[in-house]
């Protein structure tokens, strides 16, 4: 069977009064992927306190620089080269195995392709690989250009909660998962965790690392993580009903417009009961008014309407 490892795009968010978040991030994951490196590469000793910080099991990938894939498009050259060696050396420390490309939609398939076999050339990974996420998506390329990846080693990257990987590695598959929101707000549902599984299960690598990202990346991980241990989908919110939405609106502010709510805050999964779980914007779709002075307002009205039915 398979290894599956779940982790998600950073700790900083993961925080609680008084506790380092990393520290804290390592005791309910498994792994994470560093997306700071995306923006600047940290110094060595940052790094190495990284490391020093979570369980010798505990694993990092770690986000290419977009140096090298927005700005240089992976086209070969001693500064490209140059940095990714850094990102080796951090690799080494972290104990790391995977470096993430996540390459621009305008950067076609095929010259990923060249331009990587072009890169592989000149740099010796050691036992370190590359997973590429093409923007532009997997069926954008032609079966020799997939063929190509292939058999340099390219671990492909996809969302599971969308699309099946174009083939396997004997490896490591790999899966970034953000769902069908625009601009990373979305919730997963109880079908895109199921999904999820059906999709990472398929798949004939000997260890496969979900990366969830997104604005509720923590919840998502934790929800996928009891799902693969008991198979029952567990609850998003801890009450059910009107309760549950109450709670997910708990940071709403006020006074806010009926669609105002339901923009911000209808991605929300509400837990109707224990095995039924919609998004907030169903719910708040039945509001009558306009215009709302406090979150007291938007509750008990549903209530009324809802004791009713």
């Amino acid at each position: 069977m398979a290894e599956i490892i779940i982790g998600c795009g950073g700790w900083s968010y993961f925080q609680a009064l008084g506790v380092d978040p990393l520290k804290l991030y390592s005791l309910a994951f498994r792994f994470v992927e560093v997306n700071s490196t995306f923006y600047n590469l940290p110094d060595v000793g940052t790094v190495a306190a990284w490391r020093r910080r979570v369980p010798s099991s505990f694993e990092f990938s770690v986000k290419a620089n977009r140096l090298i894939t927005h700005k240089w498009r992976l086209t070969p050259s001693s500064q490209l080269i140059e940095l990714l060696q850094r990102h080796l050396e951090l690799c080494g420390i972290l104990r790391s195995r995977i470096i993430v490309l996540e390459v621009p939609r305008r950067v076609h398939l095929k010259e990923i392709a060249v331009n990587l076999s072009k890169i592989l050339d000149q740099v010796d990974l050691g036992n370190v690989r590359l997973a590429v996420e093409p923007r532009c998506g997997w069926a954008a390329g032609s079966a020799e250009t997939i063929r190509a990846l292939r058999d340099m080693g390219i671990i492909p990257v996809a969302d599971y909660s969308k699309e099946d990987p174009p083939y396997d590695d004997d490896e490591i598959a790999y899966s970034r998962l953000f769902g069908r929101g625009e601009h990373n707000i979305y919730q997963l549902t109880d079908e895109d965790l199921m999904a999820i599984r059906e999709r990472a299960l398929k798949r004939r690598s000997k260890r496969i690392y979900l990366s969830f990202h997104g604005i509720a990346m923590y919840l998502d991980a934790a929800r996928m993580e009891k799902f693969l241990k008991s198979g029952e989908l567990p609850p998003a919110t801890s009450k059910f009903g009107i309760d549950s939405l109450e709670e997910v609106l708990r940071d709403a502010r006020f006074p806010a417009a009926k669609q105002e709510l339901v923009r911000k805050h209808g991605w929300k999964l509400v837990d109707v009961d224990p095995r039924t779980r919609v998004p907030a914007s169903v719910i708040l779709k039945q509001l009558r008014r306009d215009m709302y002075n406090s979150l007291e307002e938007v509750i008990e009205e549903l209530r009324r309407r809802f004791e009713k039915a």
